[in-house]
C-alpha cells in the first residue's frame, strides 16, 4: 500500500522483517500504512486498511492505551511510549505484542503522525487484582489528579475530573468563577443542584448510560450561573484510562453555548411563526381566488410572489412566468406612461400606498386599461414585508371621467370589505381561538365560543357574497321554480356530493327538520345515477354538488336530463360564479341554487317557499 504520510528510512529498511510488526497513523488514529506482517497479524490482508480508524482493530481497552500514548508523544516530540498488546486471536496467556511507540516528523520537524514497532514476545504482563492483563509500562499507580491540577487552571474552558464512581472530585478555575461557590460545594454530586430541574433525570440518566460502557458522552443542558441565571451548556465527557488500561474515571470541559443555542430557539419560533403565516395565506388565496379583480402579492422589494386567476385570464401570463419580477417590467409597453411608473415606483420605494390609471399591455399584445391600487405590508415590528395590488379592467369603461370615478369608489368599496369587515371578522376568529386556551375546560364555555365563531363564520360568508356582488357576480338563492316539479309530494331525499363528511352533516340538517324522510347519500356521480335508474317511480328531490375530483355535478345533470325524470334536482355547492350559476338555469330539473354549507334556516326557508308556491 502507499505511504500517505512521512515514512523515514529506519521504517522502511525495517519493512520486510518477518518478525516485525510496522503500523504508522496519523494524528486521528487513522491507519496510513502497515506492513505485511501486521496486515497477516491482524488478519487485514485483501483488504484496503488506508483511512481506517485504530479502534476499528483494536479493543476499547487498547484503544485507551494507543490514545494516551499518542497524547504523550504530542506533548514531548522526543517520547518513546512502551505498548503491549495480547495477540489477536490467540488463547495463550503469554503471548503479547510489544510496541515501540514514536512521533513521525516531517521534513519540517512538525509532527504528523506516529509509527508502531512492534514484535512477539512471552513475557506475561503485570496482572492486577481482578486478573485483568494491564500493559509493562511505567507505573499502574498513576494520580489523574495531579496531571489535572498541573494544567486545567490555565484553561479559559470549564474542566472537571471524576473518579472511577463518576463522583466529581476536580473542577478548574474557570468552573468556579462561573459556579462562584467554593469547589467543595459542587464535588462528589453537589454539582448536580445547579441543573435545571426540567434537564436533571435526562443528565442523570445519559450519564449513567455512558459510564456502564464507559463511552464518551455530550449532553447539552442548563446550568445555573453565579448570578442564579440558567445558561445552556454542552458537557463533554470522556473515559481516562492508565499508561496501564486501567479506567480511572472521566474527564472532560463543559462549553456555555447559550448564544447558540438561544439563536436555535429564535430560529425555531422564526419557522413557527412561519408556519402559522403560511396558514393564514392560504386562507386568503381561497378568498382571492373567488374575486374577479386582479390580485398581485410582492415581497419587499416589489418582487411578484403570488398572483390570483384573474391576473392569469386577463393578462395571458402564469405564475411561473411572472415570478420574481416587478410587474411593470413586463406589463409596460409603447405607450405605457413613464411618468406614472416612476410614480409607483417611487412610492413604493418610500413604503407607501398609491392609487392611480395605467395602460398596460397583456402577453398577446392587447391594451388593458388597469384601476390600480398598490398597499404596503408591514409585520409585526412595523417593517415593510411586500404589497398587494388590487387590479381592475376598465378598458371599456375609460369613455368618460363619471365612470372612472364609479371604478375608483367600487375599488374603495373592496378595499373596506376586504381590510375591515372581512378582515375584523378573521381578526375575531383568531382572538376567540386563543382564548380558548386559557378559559376553563368546560362544555358552556366551549358551547359559547363555537357559537360565537360560527357568528362570525357566517358573517365572512356573507362578505364573500358582498364582495363578488361588488365585482359584478351574479349570486342568488334561488333560480325560477318550476311550478309543475315543486307540486310533487316527495318520498326521499337524495344528496350526491363528493366529501362524505359533507353528506353526513346534511343529512342530519334534513333529518333535523324532516325526521321521518329517508334520505340517501351518495360520494360517486356513477353510483347516484345507477340508483334513480333502478328507482325511476319513486318521488324525490335531489342536492347536487358540481365540483367532483372524477365525473362532476354537470355529467350528472345531463345523464339525468336523459333519463326525462320530473323530479327536482336542487344544486348545493361551494361556487359563487355567475358562469355556474348561469349555465344550471339551462337544465329544467334544477329548481334552486344554493351555496355551502346547507343550515337548518335555509332549509325550513326552502321547505316553505314550496309550499307556499304548491298551494
Amino acid at each position: 500500500m502507499q505511504y500517505k504520510l512521512v515514512i523515514d528510512n529506519a521504517l522502511s529498511q525495517s519493512e520486510e522483517m518477518i518478525d516485525q510488526f510496522l503500523l504508522a497513523t496519523d494524528l486521528e488514529g487513522k491507519i496510513i500504512y502497515c506492513n505485511d506482517s501486521f496486515q497477516r497479524l491482524y488478519k487485514l490482508l485483501g483488504e484496503f486498511v488506508s483511512g481506517l480508524p485504530i479502534e476499528s482493530i483494536l479493543n476499547a481497552k487498547e484503544t485507551g492505551l494507543y490514545k494516551n500514548a499518542l497524547l504523550h508523544c504530542r506533548q514531548n516530540k522526543n517520547a518513546n511510549e512502551k505498548l503491549a498488546f495480547k495477540k489477536p486471536g490467540t488463547e495463550l496467556k503469554d503471548e503479547y505484542i510489544h510496541f515501540a511507540m514514536r512521533p513521525n516528523l516531517d521534513k519540517n520537524g512538525k509532527m504528523v503522525g506516529v509509527i508502531l514497532k512492534g514484535a512477539l514476545t512471552s513475557v506475561k504482563p503485570i496482572i492486577d487484582h481482578n486478573t485483568k492483563p494491564v500493559t509493562m509500562l511505567k507505573s499502574s499507580l498513576v494520580n489523574p489528579s495531579s496531571c489535572f491540577e498541573t494544567m486545567a487552571d490555565f484553561m479559559p474552558e470549564i474542566m472537571w475530573l471524576t473518579d472511577k464512581q463518576h463522583q466529581l472530585i476536580r473542577v478548574n478555575q474557570a468552573w468556579i468563577n462561573f459556579s462562584g461557590a467554593d469547589a467543595e460545594e459542587d464535588l462528589g454530586n453537589g454539582w448536580l443542584k445547579r441543573i435545571h430541574p426540567e434537564d436533571i433525570e435526562r443528565v442523570i440518566d445519559e450519564q449513567k448510560s455512558a459510564f456502564s460502557a464507559q463511552a464518551a458522552y455530550s449532553i447539552t443542558f442548563r446550568f445555573r450561573r453565579m448570578d442564579g441565571s440558567f445558561r445552556w451548556v454542552n458537557m463533554k465527557g470522556n473515559p481516562l484510562y492508565s499508561e496501564t488500561g486501567e479506567f480511572l474515571g472521566y474527564t472532560g470541559l463543559s462549553l456555555d453555548i447559550t448564544p447558540v443555542k438561544e439563536a436555535q430557539i429564535q430560529i425555531r419560533r422564526q419557522q413557527e411563526l412561519m408556519e402559522s403565516t403560511k396558514i393564514e395565506f392560504g386562507k386568503f388565496t381561497k378568498i382571492a381566488q373567488k374575486i374577479g379583480s386582479i390580485i398581485i402579492m410582492c415581497n419587499a422589494d416589489n418582487r411578484i410572489t403570488w398572483v390570483n386567476d384573474a391576473f392569469v385570464k386577463t393578462t395571458g401570463y402564469s405564475l411561473k412566468e411572472v415570478c420574481g419580477k416587478t410587474p411593470g417590467s413586463f406589463l409596460k409597453g409603447p405607450e405605457t406612461s413613464k411618468e406614472t411608473l416612476n410614480r409607483i415606483k417611487k412610492v413604493i420605494e418610500h413604503g407607501k400606498g398609491i392609487r392611480t390609471e395605467i395602460l398596460y399591455y397583456t402577453k398577446n399584445g392587447s391594451k388593458v386599461w388597469l384601476d390600480l391600487m398598490v398597499e404596503s405590508l408591514f409585520d409585526q415590528d412595523g417593517i415593510i414585508a411586500g404589497y398587494i395590488t388590487i387590479q381592475k379592467d376598465i378598458t371599456l369603461k375609460k369613455i368618460s371621467e363619471k365612470e372612472v370615478l364609479e371604478q375608483m369608489n367600487y375599488l374603495k368599496k373592496i378595499s373596506f370589505i376586504t381590510s375591515h369587515e372581512l378582515r375584523h371578522e378573521f381578526s375575531k376568529i383568531l382572538q376567540l381561538l386563543q382564548t380558548a386556551k386559557f378559559q376553563d375546560h368546560n362544555v358552556a364555555t366551549y358551547s359559547q365560543i363555537f357559537s360565537d365563531i360560527e357568528h362570525s363564520a357566517n358573517l365572512m360568508n356573507d362578505t364573500i357574497f358582498k364582495l363578488n356582488d361588488q365585482i359584478n357576480f351574479a349570486s342568488s338563492s334561488s333560480i325560477s321554480l318550476n311550478k309543475y316539479i315543486l307540486n310533487q309530494a316527495i318520498e326521499e331525499i337524495v344528496l350526491v356530493d363528493d366529501d362524505h363528511l359533507v353528506n353526513k352533516l346534511n343529512e342530519l340538517i334534513i333529518r333535523n327538520v324532516m325526521p321521518s324522510m329517508p334520505v340517501h347519500t351518495f360520494d360517486h356521480v356513477d353510483n347516484a345515477l345507477q340508483y334513480v335508474k333502478d328507482n325511476p317511480n319513486t318521488k324525490r328531490k335531489i342536492f347536487l354538488d358540481l365540483n367532483f375530483s372524477g365525473r362532476s355535478g354537470w355529467d350528472f345533470l345531463h345523464e339525468y336530463e336523459k333519463l326525462g325524470h320530473v323530479w327536482p334536482v336542487v344544486i348545493l355547492t361551494s361556487s359563487i360564479d355567475h358562469i355556474d350559476y348561469e349555465r344550471s338555469k339551462k337544465f329544467l330539473n334544477v329548481t334552486h341554487f344554493i351555496t355551502k354549507p346547507l343550515t337548518i334556516e335555509q332549509f325550513e326557508k326552502l321547505s316553505e317557499m314550496e309550499h307556499m308556491v304548491v298551494h
